[in-house]
């Protein structure tokens, strides 16, 4: 009996307490691993949301720019020109985003498409377009209205004097012996500002983001208040435009347009000095019209922080500050270092050609 009492004694206190300390162990290793995972996989998540929202932002940007102008031959809207740089602080280093408005054809993306019903042949009064049926009201919904400009495949542009169903009259005749066949596409010359918002709403998810649209007059002093003005990509925290421009320095060729940018620095090559910043375009020959290639810098934040890894701390990700163009945000007012430590940014630059200038 004893012998079979010893064989099916129990576990001592000292072996269920190694066991417990064991398994605490391992539940306690594999917890962690779990909740570093979980944490690594939202991070993943952010980084790549913020980079999406970069690229969003960029392609809206580079696309514009590309098309700013498309065949304008007089100011439309508020734009006198096909690019219309706003520098945060025109003489000296930026303490906030650039601006800039541009130029740009809007045309319907759903049927019916904006097309000539009946061909054009220019003259001297030939000042009517006919559209396709249905083609009048979606413009209209567009912006179209009298002093409205438009473009017939971007080789004529005029300004509307009136909209009656599908035909739209033009305050000047199109000139001959130009010829637009049935089922050429018709644009809507809109000038289009970027600009940063700073509140919620517009933007949502941060107070920060790329606004887009058509300003409105009464309330362009505060853009975030501004209903025409519309959230594209969330995220955007800074915008800064540089400007290459041609014939605009007298040193370089006499002032002459030569078709390649000037070397603003004289080093005999173009490089990234003989980019503009710090400037209002408005004085000759630093004007508009002489801009050929626009360089964008655009600084995105993620939309919250690391929740747990890292943020607060100065890394080689969030030391900050993050400076792109001549605007250093240690010179905002009321920025804050270990605020702005606790998110991580990425920076998307890239230089494009204004090549719809019709220069």
């Amino acid at each position: 009996m004893a012998t079979r009492w010893r064989e099916e004694r129990g576990f001592t206190i000292i072996e269920l307490m190694a066991a417990l300390i064991v398994t605490m162990v391992i539940v306690g290793a594999g917890f962690t691993a779990l909740t570093t995972t979980d944490k690594a996989a939202r991070i993943n998540d952010l980084v790549v949301q913020t980079q999406q929202n970069s690229r969003i932002a960029m392609e809206f940007l580079s696309r514009d720019v590309k098309t700013a102008g498309f065949g304008m031959t007089a100011a439309v809207g508020t734009c006198a020109n096909a690019i219309n740089p706003q520098d945060n602080t025109p003489g000296g280093a930026d303490t906030g985003p650039d601006a800039v408005a541009l130029v740009v054809p809007t045309t319907s993306i759903v049927a019916p498409v904006w097309t000539l019903a009946v061909q054009v042949t220019g003259g001297p009064i030939v000042n009517t377009i006919t559209l396709q049926a249905g083609a009048g009201a979606a413009m209209t919904t567009a912006g179209l209205a009298v002093n409205s400009t438009v473009s017939i495949a971007g080789a004529a542009s005029g300004t509307v004097a009136g909209v009656a169903g599908d035909v739209i009259t033009l305050v000047n005749p199109i000139g001959a012996p130009t010829i637009f066949p049935v089922g050429t596409q018709v644009y809507l010359l809109q000038c289009i500002t970027y600009a940063i918002g700073t509140a919620i709403p517009p933007c949502t998810g941060t107070a920060t983001c790329l606004l887009r649209g058509v300003r409105d007059a009464v309330t362009f002093a505060n853009i975030n208040n501004d209903t025409n003005m519309v959230a594209i990509a969330d995220g955007i925290e800074d915008i800064q435009f540089t400007y290459a421009c041609d014939g605009c320095v007298a040193a370089v060729n006499g002032g002459v347009v030569d078709g390649l940018p000037d070397d603003q620095n004289g080093s005999n090559t173009f490089d990234t000095a003989d980019f503009i910043s710090n400037n209002a375009w408005g004085t000759p020959p630093l004007i508009p019209p002489t801009i050929r290639l626009v360089q964008i810098s655009i600084v995105a934040r993620q939309l919250r922080n690391d929740q747990g890894l890292g943020e607060g701390q100065a890394t080689a990700v969030n030391a900050g500050p993050v400076v792109v163009g001549d605007h250093n945000p240690t010179n905002d007012a009321g920025f804050n270092l270990t605020t702005y430590q606790q998110i991580r940014r990425r920076v998307l630059i890239r230089t494009v050609d204004a090549r719809n200038l019709g220069l």
